[in-house]
């Protein structure tokens, strides 16, 4: 049975999470602890968190093998940072478990995506207030618990809201995209299917104005997953491929012209895009970047440079800071090495080919009842997918609200199938 008083904390922690994330932790906390006494599992005799109990022996083994390791003179001041990096792995295996007994329930899911719609609304008009009014921030609540950062979009060059940048903000507003979709498909009162409809609408707007290509991508990939589901493996590269082509051919426009287009859109969208006059590395910075982090992975292939070392690696290489790989599996492999960012880049893969099975075999045989909640199913797929694509190109992973909604729709991929 349930326990109701965890579910409401769930409820409240997802409706806080992109607006209040440090109140939102401290009530999914309190939901776990709830949970973990009624799942009907022990831990360590899941079958599936034994996957994660090896990633996190060799997460550890690595830390302590960089921690002794004296000849790494490069990060020899830094190797308390594989000890910390830890948090941001360990914990949300807990989390992967906990939310399974209260996420097997589909109406518990379907919820979920309504208060996550709910509470992207503030984030909406935050990044309006930044746009249109200039009103930026950062703005501090009981005493910097909670921050909007809000920055002045010289600084960013497209909106952020509370996040604390704007590819942040975009991948959260992308993720959320399918379950406000799902919200207007479910819905058939008139009022409420206008409410959706116009919430939709300002998605798409705050989306553009993050000018972020990885949300734009994210969101153009969910409209063939949420349609034609069963023909996504085609629809997505096809969207990639037009995605190339749109890049070359703007990068095609001479400088001088890109000035004077600016002036007719509301952000500059040539940000995005290179020049033709660039050289491939000048054009496309992430091929050095995932170049330089192979070559430090063929260094150190077993146990990594330690967690949150890439950024000190590549600077005295290459005298500039870059915070990560821009890519989750590279960033994985580099810290704790190739064998962890195997294991889990294949486990979450696997989650998503049985969940897209699942998914697939009820569309076809379901009865009329369920397939109304196939609709949440479908946009639960799509947001998780949109954030296992974007971090192959980025890694929005280390914002604290996107490695909790993360894992939340991980649990949910396996406590739909068992």
């Amino acid at each position: 049975k349930l326990n109701k008083l965890g579910i409401k904390f769930l409820y409240i922690g997802i409706l806080l999470l992109p607006t209040a994330p440090a109140i939102a932790v401290i009530s999914l906390i309190f939901s776990l602890l709830l949970s973990s006494n009624i799942n009907p599992i022990n831990y360590f005799k899941d079958k599936s968190n034994k996957v994660f109990i090896i990633i996190s022996f060799l997460m550890i083994l690595s830390c302590i093998v960089n921690s002794f390791d004296y000849s790494n003179l490069i990060i020899k001041e830094f190797r308390f940072l594989s000890w910390i990096s830890l948090i941001n792995w360990i914990p949300f295996f807990w989390l992967f478990w906990g939310f399974e007994p209260y996420l097997k329930e589909p109406q518990v899911r379907k919820t979920i995506a309504k208060f996550l719609v709910i509470g992207t609304i503030p984030v909406i008009f935050s990044g309006f207030l930044q746009y249109f009014f200039n009103i930026t921030g950062p703005f501090e609540l009981l005493n910097g618990l909670i921050i909007w950062y809000q920055r002045p979009l010289s600084i960013t060059d497209g909106i952020t809201g509370p996040f604390n940048n704007a590819n942040y903000a975009g991948s959260w507003l992308a993720l959320v995209w399918p379950f406000s979709i799902a919200i207007f498909e479910f819905n058939k009162n008139k009022i409420k299917k206008s409410i959706a409809t116009i919430i939709c609408l300002l998605i798409i707007i705050s989306v553009i104005l993050t000018n972020s290509r990885n949300a734009w991508l994210g969101m153009l990939v969910t409209i063939p997953v949420m349609i034609g589901f069963e023909y996504i493996f085609l629809f997505i590269p096809l969207i990639l491929l037009i995605g190339l082509v749109i890049t070359f051919l703007l990068s095609l426009i001479p400088l001088h012209l890109r000035d004077s287009l600016v002036s007719f859109f509301t952000i500059n969208i040539f940000n995005n895009f290179p020049e033709n006059s660039l050289s491939i590395e000048e054009s496309f910075p992430r091929l050095g970047i995932w170049s330089f982090s192979l070559k430090a992975i063929s260094d150190r292939p077993l146990f990594g440079w330690g967690g949150g070392t890439f950024a000190i690696l590549y600077k005295t290489f290459n005298e500039k800071w870059i915070g990560h790989p821009h890519n989750i599996i590279l960033e994985v492999a580099l810290s704790y090495g190739i064998a962890t960012s195997i294991i889990l880049s294949t486990s979450i893969l696997r989650y998503l080919h049985k969940y897209y099975k699942f998914i697939t075999l009820y569309s076809k045989n379901a009865k009329q009842a369920f397939k109304n909640y196939l609709t949440f199913e479908k946009a639960w797929f799509s947001s998780i997918l949109f954030i296992t694509y974007s971090h192959l190109f980025d890694i929005q992973y280390f914002d604290l609200r996107i490695s909790i909604i993360t894992w939340i729709l991980l649990s949910g991929l396996k406590a739909t199938m068992i």
